[in-house]
């Protein structure tokens, strides 16, 4: 798993030590796990409407051009998948470990530009992993209502999240954290995940290393339920009735004959581009679209 977020570090310019700690907090390392409580998936547990996102906004940037092709939006700017078939296939890239590596790095320069304007400044280690615990929205709000008063209750604020995560807004004896107790307890978590993977800034490679570190957002399951606009960008949520109309059946069909698989295309984006991975990745690779090409994908 290291090489594999290595490599993602090193065509980036987000942390590799924190892509680390980031994969320890969210999946214990491991690329196959799936939240019971969500659709979050994966090495960094990326839920659905993320995924697709972030696949749209830097797939070709990592050699998956035409399958970010194949994620358009809607009206409101949500990510959309028409094909169904399409949909579910790259919806399990997130269980190839350097993809999404790749895709962690790129959402996590995403949560960097959301967060730097909302304090005029860069953010430090603990608000990058808010902004992955609460989305760059909430962690907007969080950060400005935290500004204001650190003592009020964070519960009060954001009953969404802290139905979801009791342990991280609520004291044993059920008392309701402040919001900067809180943050106490995410920035302990990221503390906690930095201890166990044996990292320290002297094991940090590349001049990504002088840099704050990034955190991967959720920006679905715990952001509240209107966030602020963040660089002039809402993130609006997708709902049935905005999606558009989808294809026909014969038009589906016509379409999947008049273009590769997306096993074919996995293939051909990486298969140029192997030397800048390891054998170990390219490997992982390999499985991934054989998997994808099993299932008539």
């Amino acid at each position: 798993m290291e090489q594999a977020i290595a490599n993602a570090a090193r065509q980036t310019d987000v942390d590799f030590g924190y892509l680390v700690a980031q994969a320890q907090v969210e999946s214990a390392m491991d690329p196959a796990a799936k939240a019971s409580t969500s659709s979050a998936t994966g090495l960094y547990q990326f839920i659905e409407s993320t995924w697709l996102g972030t696949v749209k906004r830097h797939g070709t940037r990592f050699g998956l051009g035409d399958i970010a092709s194949r994620i358009t939006a809607t009206s409101s700017g949500a990510a959309y998948v028409s094909d169904p078939a399409d949909r579910s296939a790259i919806l399990a890239l997130r269980n190839d470990p350097q993809i999404a590596s790749f895709m962690a790095a790129g959402l996590a320069e995403d949560n960097r530009a959301h967060l730097k304007p909302v304090l005029g400044r860069e953010p430090d280690s603990s608000e990058l992993y808010l902004a992955h615990f609460m989305g760059a929205g909430g962690a907007s709000k969080f950060l400005s209502a935290m500004a204001q008063n650190p003592d009020q209750k964070a519960a009060n604020l954001f009953p969404r999240p802290a139905a979801a995560n009791r342990p991280i807004f609520f004291e044993r004896s059920g008392s309701p954290r402040s919001l900067q107790s809180v943050m106490n307890v995410l920035s302990g978590k990221l503390e906690r995940a930095m201890k166990q993977a044996n990292l320290s800034e002297a094991t940090v490679a590349g001049p990504a290393a002088a840099r704050p570190p990034y955190i991967i957002a959720d920006e679905t399951v715990f952001g509240p339920a209107d966030p602020p606009a963040i660089s002039g960008r809402n993130r609006a949520r997708f709902s049935m009735g905005q999606a558009p109309n989808l294809r026909s059946d014969d038009l589906r069909a016509q379409a999947r004959t008049s273009r590769p698989s997306m096993s074919a295309i996995l293939n051909a984006s990486f298969a140029s581009g192997t030397g800048m991975t390891s054998p170990e990745a390219s490997q992982r690779i390999q499985r991934a679209y054989t998997q994808l090409k099993a299932f008539g994908l």
